[in-house]
């Protein structure tokens, strides 16, 4: 990488002594001379090197090309609810509780993402694993919570115009700019009922404030990222002759 700046590298090259028997601290001679860190060793390429590197980029674009499903139109992400963030928060909710190694999640009553998590469109006609790259870039990873209907309804209730998230499962109604109506699966939220949400690992340790302070009653990590979640579901949802679709269904309604 060029280096805008120059910048010094001090090399040390030390060579011990021994260690006298009965001497706590060892002897050490100390030699360093200066080398300048600039363009000049862009120039100096490692012949085996750069060809390890060439047919390493030429694998994995190989792989980025692979196309695993098609859209009939460009799903596109934005707050409060967009086609493509229903999508991923439908199929997030819909097929995640097999990646859980626990029968508590078996049936899940919502899911949540972030949209700053969402780096760009999908793109109409042929999807490839790129482009779910592109989409997801981030290795955040699948994560499984139990938490009380008051602390979930302290967690929505604080969304607004300005500070809020992709999901699945609820629907809230806004005026003033303010939740008031929250529903999960239909229904008006229990305080002492047992809710259960999958999201990921970087919402749930406080990422972007959505969960901050929010008490969990329970939560599973798992080794699943996100993005090799929807790699795999897309793939599986393709192998059934379906196509991606996404679309406003009215989750979130603003008065």
């Amino acid at each position: 990488m060029k280096l805008k700046s120059l910048l010094f590298c001090i090399i040390l090259s030390i060579t011990a002594f021994g260690y006298a028997q009965n001497v706590s601290a060892p002897k050490y001679k100390y030699q360093y001379r200066m080398v300048q860190l600039d363009s000049t060793y862009d120039a100096k390429v490692n012949p085996k090197l750069a060809k390890y590197v060439a047919k390493k980029r030429a694998q994995m674009e190989k792989q980025m090309q692979v196309v695993i499903a098609h859209t009939d139109a460009e799903l596109e992400s934005f707050a409060l609810e967009s086609p493509l963030s229903n999508f991923l928060t439908d199929i997030l909710l819909n097929e995640s509780s097999k990646y859980v190694n626990d029968t508590t999640f078996d049936n899940l009553d919502l899911s949540m993402l972030n949209f700053g998590g969402i780096r760009t469109s999908m793109p109409a006609g042929d999807v490839t694993v790129g482009d779910l790259f592109r989409i997801s870039p981030f290795d955040n990873y699948l994560t499984f919570i139990v938490l009380k209907g008051s602390e979930l309804r302290r967690a929505l209730g604080r969304f607004n115009d300005k500070f809020n998230a992709p999901y699945s499962g609820a629907t809230i109604i806004y005026k003033n700019n303010k939740p008031v109506k929250i529903t999960v699966q239909g229904k008006p939220i229990e305080d002492n009922r047992l809710y259960k949400l999958v999201t990921l690992n970087f919402i749930s340790d406080g990422g972007d404030k959505l969960l901050e302070d929010i008490q969990y009653e329970k939560i599973e990590y798992t080794a699943m990222t996100f993005r090799d979640f929807l790699i795999a579901e897309i793939k599986a949802l393709t192998a059934r002759g379906e196509k991606i679709v996404g679309k406003k269904d009215g989750r979130a309604v603003f008065n």
